[in-house]
């Protein structure tokens, strides 16, 4: 996985497949989850014909969505499995690397403003939303192209033909009584980044959220 969850409150345990540990926030349990799909096949590329160690190309969404359920299918699986060991925890967030993008990015709408080549209802977060998850950056921003909020990569101009940018990094949240305050992308610089860090040391941007439990 290459996760890891930091936490100034104390930690009370991990959960059966490493996914995740239980937070005891000021008496409030609360399952926090860290994520890092397999990034090979990576389907935007494969949709729009971009090298990447030799994976072959795709033409639909259907295929697409087909190939990330093969590449990352295994991940949800132990994530969902985890999950269900958490039910009695008052909140749960999910964070981390998706390297997938989210079905609230790829639309219609922004297919037809040139963002991405087709809209496609990527699986991973369809599937988290299905569990009842919020996508927090979503919340406060939902309009995918106000606020694109690109993650992956800084390391790439936007205008570089061998590369699509994208968010491919989330924080996901669920349980009674939470909202999303406020939400921002940290990177190397303004306007892709709300707040900046220089140097910026990783080929993905981060991404903030702050949430209250009522």
């Amino acid at each position: 996985w290459a996760n890891a969850v930091l936490s100034r409150f104390p930690l009370v345990h991990g959960t059966p497949n490493d996914t995740g540990v239980i937070i005891d926030v000021h008496g409030r349990r609360v399952a926090v989850f860290n994520i890092h799909p397999d990034d090979y096949p990576y389907q935007p590329f494969q949709l729009l014909g971009l090298p990447y160690y030799g994976q072959p190309g795709l033409a639909t969404a259907e295929q697409a969505v087909r190939a990330a359920q093969e590449t990352r299918g295994e991940a949800l699986r132990l994530l969902l499995e985890d999950l269900a060991s958490a039910s009695d925890t008052d909140a749960q967030v999910i964070f981390g690397d998706f390297n997938e993008p989210s079905h609230l990015d790829w639309t219609e709408r922004a297919a037809a403003a040139g963002i991405h080549p087709m809209a496609v209802p990527f699986p991973l977060s369809r599937a988290l939303e299905a569990e009842g998850f919020i996508d927090a950056l979503r919340a406060v921003y939902p309009d995918e192209l106000a606020k694109p909020a690109y993650t992956w990569t800084p390391n790439a101009p936007a205008d570089d033909p061998t590369v699509h940018h994208d968010r491919i990094d989330f924080i996901l949240v669920r349980g009674r009584g939470l909202t999303v305050e406020s939400v921002a992308v940290v990177g190397e610089k303004s306007p892709e980044a709300d707040l900046v860090v220089t140097p910026w040391p990783y080929d993905h941007r981060a991404v903030r959220a702050v949430i209250r439990l009522d």
